[in-house]
């Protein structure tokens, strides 16, 4: 089945995903078992690695996902393709505390996201996750609403919190994203990253910003910023490809990061959404060398990983 499909696909479709790392897969399930977003993990990542791809880090709304990552890592033995866990840092998780951190580590897990529908400015503004959450489970718009957390004080100093999450990320090496802060947030998220040396990437900016200044001012600090294909293929999504590219323009792609985020029913596994995302670009103007940092050399990076 699998060489049927690949067999289907354009000559030389891994052309511009060899050594790829999605640093934002979402496994099957992730919101519920009820919602169906694709097949199973390790078959999927029995396709990345046809694709090409060289490993995922898979994330999860509402579980760490160091025990699946371990599992399709073990099914994956002997291909190189790595699988990395992840933790986020939403109320059932734990929130805003550096011993989730540490016991997130010591499990496995190479990346922490800051809360996504669990942040206050997520709630705020009826995020979609929470909207989808909402209908699953009768009692999770009062949950949430009361376990909402902000990362920053009320004088927009990034609270004590946040700041020892990212000192325990930065002691135990694991990388960070901002998950669904707000605009504000990721900038003094951002700050203090700098300020620390934390490896930091601003979780898909485009759903918050396309002021190209203030773009510019994150990968100033170091941070990397996400473009992900995800509100590419939404039927309510707001952006376009064209965006994206512009975004990229904007910022440079020294310091972009091109993920999927997908998990709906209607798109292609990952590797087909990723490699139909960096097509796209290559068709816009960016040449193989630069999609090339974009999907793997600027991915390792971020994970600490060596070139």
């Amino acid at each position: 089945m699998l060489e049927t499909f690949t067999a289907a696909l354009p000559d030389d479709f891994d052309r511009l995903l060899r050594g790829a790392i999605d640093v934002h897969v979402h496994g099957q399930p992730d919101l519920s078992a009820g919602l169906p977003n694709r097949g199973a993990d390790v078959a999927v990542a029995r396709l990345a690695h046809a694709y090409g791809m060289s490993g995922w880090v898979l994330k999860s709304h509402l579980w760490a996902t160091t025990d699946r990552a371990r599992a399709v890592q073990e099914a994956m033995a002997g291909t190189g393709f790595r699988v990395h866990g992840s933790i986020t840092l939403n109320p059932p998780a734990g929130g805003l505390e550096p011993g989730i951190v540490e016991l997130a580590a010591a499990h496995g897990a190479s990346v922490v996201f800051l809360p996504t529908w669990g942040s206050a400015a997520d709630a705020a503004r009826g995020g979609y996750i929470s909207q989808v959450l909402g209908r699953i489970a009768p009692s999770f718009d009062e949950y949430a609403a009361r376990t909402a957390i902000a990362l920053c004080q009320p004088d927009g100093a990034l609270s004590g919190r946040a700041r020892a999450v990212i000192d325990a990320c930065r002691a135990l090496g694991l990388a960070l994203a901002t998950g669904h802060a707000s605009v504000e947030e990721s900038r003094a998220v951002a700050a203090y990253c700098a300020e620390v040396g934390q490896r930091l990437l601003v979780t898909h900016p485009l759903h918050y910003t396309a002021d190209p200044g203030l773009l510019r001012e994150f990968t100033a600090m170091g941070a990397y910023l996400e473009f992900c294909n995800a509100p590419l293929v939404h039927p309510d999504g707001h952006l376009t490809v064209r965006d994206v590219h512009e975004a990229i323009v904007a910022a440079g792609p020294e310091r972009v990061i091109l993920t999927t985020d997908v998990f709906s029913r209607w798109v292609p596994p990952e590797p087909e959404c990723l490699r139909m995302f960096v097509e796209q670009l290559a068709y816009l103007g960016w040449t193989a060398e630069q999609i090339t940092t974009m999907v793997a050399t600027n991915p390792r990076a971020f994970l600490g990983e060596p070139a």
